[in-house]
Formats: structure tokens, C-alpha cells, sequence
């Protein structure tokens, strides 16, 4: 077995502020320092991905074999982005400045130009890529791990972007056939380091995070229509972002550990990278249920709705891996067979929503949020659960232009593609980061991931003050000339069936 990237042996888990210093201090920095080239070598499991590749820019591609500049070099820099690994992937918009603008692979080394400050804070980047993904190869397996433990595994840009090259890379690659994805410690992955995102919008433009979240949904589209199966093994908790980066995969192993939910309504966000395609395909009206509440679900809800695949008890779940890393084919119904030998079905707790789905199905298919609530309320005094008193009071605390603009992504999800709600959801997050009609997002943020007093004063703080033309705005164009449309390549998948199992 192969482990890379190692620096000495496993490292610790970058600290949040710190990843967010590094990339803010690149953007920051002054070009009059002049240009300068710099090189540094990369593990190998992680280069023998780029091998032969192209890396392609806005305006041109180069070779990645070819010889590399060294810092007295007066060879011309390759103007190319490390997001276009392969030339399978779009060029995207970097914002001014961006750490890892002008970052390049070869077969043995990065090749980074740029002003010194950039040089190093994408030397920090780079580096923080190789310890918080950690990336395994057994035959031909690779098993991607999600390594900020300290951190519940939020996604960060660095491992964004090194997941993007590696799904990019693997699937061109005839000697890898399968690909596994888990987590490091009690979480698969809490979601997005949106608490870095908020500080750097806060410290520099909206356009850092409409950059995070262009990388992060490309990412997300990449794993919806890959072509080679994913064993995403969720233990622990898996949110937001970590859904993305899973629930989108060909195969979701739960455990008895898994806590799954879509919290973004109580932060002033809505569930995203891609939550609309996959939220509309749960069993009736569940997927609004499960993304306005933000309800923790365990493995066996997940099981019956169609969010997992598997549930595989958490003292088999080694010996499952294991056998995953001595296959030798790429063919789905072989992995599905041998994942079959160590699941087991698990029983719906007697409590769960899921039980009364006929009671979820008359009250979310109302028309709007204030009716939804409504019909909640009417049905309380008839029902003893406490689910639905829980529900009402979690649509009532959360943001009431997230309630709004939710829904509406849900129900338009139902008949898009997982490219479209993508495309869609990016227009939504883009808004929200500019606070074009709302600052809910940041004020929420506050509330609960930076002051954490969780007292967020939403505006407007009710319902009825959220207009639907307001609501209409978040779902058109952003009116900026440097903003582009979320371009994702063409791809034979359109996204992929969930089957329930109720």
C-alpha cells in the first residue's frame, strides 16, 4: 500500500484561520515586487495522476512535461490554473491575485509564478492539500481521505481543489478502477469551511466565495456523472458539503455512527451543492421535510429514503474495505456484490418521521412555507410524535428568506437535471454572497459559527415580508460584467437514481 502525501508521518489538521490567513495574504499582496518562479516537489501517487496531462488556462494550455522553470529561470511562465487538471475540466474565473493562479503540475514537481507573497502563500496551500486530503493507492483502488479531524473534515478550498484533480486524473486513468472517500476521526465531513469563506468575503470581495463554490459545485457535477464507481464510507457526521462530495457517488455506505442533515436554513444559506436534485428525488414530499428542518437523519432513514445505498455495521466496516482494495474491475454490480456481503438491513426507529411520511406529504406539498407551517400546526394536536413539534420549531427560528428561497429550489429541482439545479444553485449562492437582497447568511454565520451566541437577528425577520419578487431575484443573472454562469463540461450522466427502500 501506498500513502500519499505524507510530510514525515500523518500531520496535523490545519487550523481554519490559518488556511484563510494564507489565502488572504496572497490576495492581498502587491505586484510590485516583480514575478518570480518557483518549484517544489509533490508526492508521487499524487503527480502519477498528471502525468502527460494538459493544464489548461483562460486563454491558452501547456503540456505539464515539460521542463520545469526554476526560480533563476528566464523560461516564460505557464499562465494556467490548477483547477484545469487534464483538460477535463473548464477554465474557470480566478478572483485577482488568487493563491493558486498561476500554479502548475508537472510529472515531478508544482510549478508556481507570481510575486514572492504569492509564491509562498501557494506554497501553504499546496502544502495544506497534502495533509488534509490524504490519498491511498492499493492496487487499483484509491482511497481519497478527508483529513481535518479537528475541524469535523470541512471542506476547505486547498482540499476542493485537490479532489478535483484527483476525480479528473483517475478517470482517464486505466490503472484506477474504483475510488473510496471517507473521513479521518468521529465525522465523514461537517460541510464546507464556510466560516473561513464569511471572513475572506468579509476581508477582501464576494468573489472569493463565489470562487469556493464555483470549485466546489464543478467538484460535485465531476462526482454525479463519474463514470467509475465511488464507495463513499459515511461515518460519523456528514452535512452539507459533505453530502456534496458523497451523496452524489454511485454507492453510500452508512453506519451505525451516521448523522446526516441539511442545516443550511438555520445559517441563512439553502441546501446546495446540488441538494435540489437529490433532496426532489426522496420519497414524496420527505426531500422538503428533510431540507427546510434541517432534521438529523440517522443510517436507517438514510437507508429507507434512498440517501444511502448500504448499511453496513461499524465492526464489519473494515473487512469491507478491505476487500474493496483488492478488486480488479470497474464494473458496479461487482462492487454492489461484494458491499452486499457485509450490509445488513436496519430497522426504522419507531419515531421516525419517516413512519408518518403520509402526514409530511399533506403538510410540505403546500404551496408556501407560511401554508406548510400552517398545516403543521393543524395536524400537532392530533399527533403525539415529537418530530413535528420539532419541525415547527426549526422552520420558525431559521432564516425566513432562506425558508423561501429553499423551497423553491427543491420544487424546481424535481424536474432539472443535476447540471441544471447546479447551474441554478450557483446564480442562489452567488447572490447570497454579494447580500444582494439579504445579509442573512453573514448575520447567521455570526450567530452560529463565529460569536456563537445563536441569536441571529434575521432580515426581514418574518415570512411575511419575504415577497415573491424578492424571492425571484436570487434565481436570475447577477448583474456584474466579471460574473459567468456556473460552465460545467459535457457529460454522457445526467445525475444519479436514488432508489428508496422504504
Amino acid at each position: 500500500m501506498v500513502v500519499t502525501p505524507v510530510e514525515e508521518q500523518t500531520p496535523p489538521a490545519a487550523d481554519a484561520s490559518t488556511l484563510e490567513e494564507a489565502e488572504h495574504a496572497a490576495a492581498t499582496a502587491t505586484e510590485g515586487e516583480g514575478e518570480h518562479k518557483s518549484v517544489m516537489p509533490v508526492p508521487d501517487e499524487l503527480l502519477a495522476t498528471t502525468k502527460g496531462g494538459v493544464v489548461q488556462s483562460n486563454e491558452s494550455s501547456a503540456k505539464v512535461d515539460e521542463p520545469v522553470a526554476t526560480e533563476n529561470s528566464d523560461a516564460a511562465p505557464a499562465e494556467a490554473s490548477v483547477d484545469a487538471v487534464n483538460g477535463k475540466i473548464p477554465p474557470t474565473k480566478l478572483i485577482p491575485q488568487h493563491p493558486l493562479e498561476g500554479v502548475t503540475l508537472t510529472e515531478r514537481t508544482v510549478r508556481i509564478t507570481g510575486n514572492k507573497k504569492q509564491i509562498e502563500a501557494a506554497k501553504d496551500i499546496i502544502k495544506q492539500a497534502m495533509s488534509q486530503v490524504l490519498v491511498e493507492a492499493n492496487g487499483v483502488t484509491r482511497t481519497l481521505v478527508l483529513n481535518r479531524p479537528k475541524q469535523l473534515n470541512a471542506l476547505s478550498s486547498a482540499m476542493i481543489t485537490c479532489f478535483l484533480r484527483c476525480f479528473t486524473a483517475y478517470e482517464e486513468d486505466d490503472g484506477v478502477k474504483l475510488l473510496i472517500v471517507k473521513g479521518k476521526g468521529r465525522a465523514f465531513c461537517a460541510g464546507g469551511d464556510v466560516a473561513a469563506v464569511v471572513r475572506s468575503i468579509n476581508n477582501d470581495s464576494w468573489k472569493y466565495g463565489a470562487h469556493f463554490f464555483r470549485n466546489e459545485f464543478l467538484l460535485n457535477y465531476i462526482i454525479a456523472t463519474y463514470s467509475k464507481p465511488q464507495v463513499s464510507l459515511l461515518t460519523g457526521i456528514v452535512m452539507g458539503g459533505g453530502a456534496g462530495v458523497s451523496i452524489h457517488g454511485r454507492f453510500r455506505v452508512v453506519t451505525d455512527s451516521t448523522v446526516f442533515a441539511m442545516p443550511e436554513t438555520a445559517l441563512g444559506l439553502f441546501p446546495d451543492i446540488g441538494a435540489s436534485y437529490f433532496l426532489s428525488r426522496l420519497p414524496g414530499f420527505y426531500g422538503e421535510y428533510v431540507g427546510l428542518t434541517g432534521v438529523r437523519l440517522d443510517a436507517a432513514e438514510m437507508l429507507a429514503c434512498g440517501l444511502a445505498t448500504h448499511f453496513v455495521p461499524s465492526d464489519r466496516l473494515s473487512l469491507l474495505e478491505e476487500s474493496l482494495k483488492k478488486v480488479d474491475t470497474s464494473d458496479p454490480f461487482a462492487i454492489c456484490g461484494i458491499i452486499d456481503q457485509y450490509s445488513q438491513q436496519p430497522s426504522l426507529k419507531e419515531k421516525s418521521a419517516l413512519n408518518r411520511l403520509e402526514i409530511i406529504n399533506k403538510c410540505f406539498s403546500k404551496k408556501t412555507v407560511e401554508e406548510i407551517i400552517a398545516s403543521l400546526e393543524q395536524e400537532a394536536p392530533n399527533v403525539a410524535d415529537e418530530w413535528i413539534a420539532s419541525a415547527i420549531q426549526s422552520m420558525r427560528k431559521a432564516s425566513p428568506t432562506s425558508m423561501k428561497i429553499s423551497l423553491r429550489s427543491i420544487r424546481e429541482g424535481r424536474t432539472q437535471t443535476v447540471g441544471e439545479c447546479l447551474r441554478r444553485e450557483y446564480r442562489m449562492v452567488c447572490h447570497v454572497m454579494r447580500g444582494d437582497f439579504s445579509r442573512d447568511f453573514f448575520e447567521g454565520c455570526r450567530a452560529i459559527l463565529l460569536d456563537r451566541d445563536r441569536n441571529p437577528k434575521w432580515m426581514p425577520p418574518r415570512l411575511e415580508e419575504v415577497h415573491d419578487e424578492v424571492v425571484e431575484k436570487y434565481f436570475s443573472k447577477v448583474d456584474d460584467p466579471e460574473w459567468e454562469d456556473l460552465d460545467l463540461p459535457p457529460r454522457r450522466s445526467h445525475g444519479r437514481r436514488l432508489v428508496p427502500k422504504l
